[in-house]
């Protein structure tokens, strides 16, 4: 027996024609004639392969099949009711979540003042962010809308996914002002800097990352004996004099009183990028147009 796949908008009629219980009341209510009524009732009919309803005095009455398809016209109205509702909220107010991966120094550097912005503007949307590291947060990726690392490695290999580099830098030196290269403006060399105490990142960081790989380019092979995470950490440890640090040299990462930058030689670059799965859904996309509109306040003074 061949089976006949059944027409929502059939159903559809049929739920606004039974609950008028009248051909001639639904028709009017349609705004069709009462003959186009009762042949999209006859296709109906002959889709399910029984009748739909019996005559009556005063209209029609379904029958116990008639019944069954006119709740289910029914569901189809109140989804497309649904449908209709969240389309016409979310052209003026965005709802929905993006879950946000994200480097230390994406979190501290790029992303606060965005993110205020942005829940200010859109407090329909809920935020999740998770901080880590540029390796795990690459590792994690699928776990989140958008993934933040410092790295500038090849675009990963898997279908949709997209990389986009959104801040190039550089990496400078940070130390505290009595100390003696700070005494001048000159940029400091890395091979100075081997029987220096470094504070390094933890590890996976892609500042941390970055300065070691300038090192080994170099031949060099400093100590790592002191690891911390955040640049709040970093500040107060170099403040308090264990040792001399990497940061990046954005607006944002400015030292604190107390504290001096001097740029290093050769220079070692400091990537922000954003990965993404193609296409992005409204909210995750409106989300990167503001963190794309906060960078040019982030770029680093020369």
């Amino acid at each position: 027996m061949t089976r006949h796949r059944i027409d929502p908008a059939l159903l559809l009629l049929w739920a606004r024609v039974a609950r008028a219980g009248n051909l001639h009341v639904a028709a009017e209510g349609l705004f069709l004639t009462q003959p186009a009524i009762s042949h999209r009732l006859k296709q109906l009919q002959e889709q399910a392969g029984e009748p739909l309803y019996r005559r009556a005095r005063h209209g029609i009455v379904p029958t116990p099949l008639g019944l069954r398809l006119a709740k289910l016209g029914e569901e189809i109205e109140l989804a497309l009711e649904e449908a209709e509702h969240l389309c016409q909220s979310t052209e003026g107010l965005l709802h929905g979540s993006v879950r946000i991966l994200a480097s230390n120094s994406n979190a501290e550097l790029l992303l606060p003042g965005a993110l205020a912005r942005f829940r200010s503007n859109h407090p329909g949307i809920h935020l999740r962010l998770t901080t880590s590291n540029s390796r795990q947060a690459r590792l994690h990726r699928d776990e989140a809308d958008l993934v933040f690392v410092e790295d500038d490695l090849p675009e990963p290999r898997e279908a949709r996914w997209v990389q986009e580099c959104l801040l190039r830098t550089r990496i400078v030196l940070l130390l505290p002002a009595q100390h003696p290269l700070a005494a001048s403006a000159a940029p400091v060399h890395l091979h100075s800097l081997q029987e220096s105490t470094l504070i390094w990142r933890e590890s996976g960081s892609g500042i941390r990352e970055a300065a070691l790989q300038a090192f080994r380019d170099l031949g060099l092979h400093p100590e790592i004996r002191f690891e911390l995470s955040g640049l709040a950490a970093i500040r107060d440890g170099v403040r308090a004099g264990l040792g001399l640090a990497f940061v990046s040299a954005t607006q944002n990462s400015e030292p604190s009183p107390g504290l001096v930058t001097r740029e290093l030689v050769p220079e070692i670059p400091h990537r922000l990028a954003v990965l993404y799965r193609d296409p992005l859904d409204r909210a995750s996309d409106t989300l990167l147009q503001h963190i794309r509109a906060a960078i040019p306040k982030l770029m680093p003074t020369e």
